[in-house]
């Protein structure tokens, strides 16, 4: 079961299951055609790759759909797969590269240094 990747289609599915389940695949794909536009079809053919992830379990006789995972569980995967993949695990060297794209705001520059402070001490 591969849960710490996520394709973008499969992210944008799963921010509606978070956000309502329980939740029948008929609502999701109603949210899913009001925010992207997408046919029913495109959106059981998203949620049946997500139960064959294991990401998601279906229910009941409307096809009701809750997590299996949280959204910090992907994210965790996610940032990890990324982390070894493209940093061969230096974590400072993935944070002084966002640093210096400028893709962390100077408002959370406080919270950076909390969270690095407390893992030290």
């Amino acid at each position: 079961m591969e849960t710490n990747k996520l394709f973008e289609a499969e992210w944008n599915l799963m921010d509606i299951v978070w956000e309502n389940a329980p939740v029948t695949a008929s609502r999701v794909s109603a949210i899913a055609g009001q925010r992207f536009g997408w046919a029913k079809n495109t959106t059981y053919t998203v949620l049946k790759r997500l139960i064959a992830k294991g990401v998601i379990q279906r229910g009941g006789n409307d096809f009701t759909v809750t997590p299996l995972v949280s959204r910090q569980q992907i994210r965790r995967g996610e940032a990890c797969a990324l982390l070894e993949k493209r940093f061969q695990g230096d974590a400072a060297g993935l944070l002084e590269t966002l640093l210096e794209a400028g893709s962390v705001p100077p408002e959370q520059l406080p919270r950076l240094r909390k969270l690095l402070d407390q893992k030290q001490g």
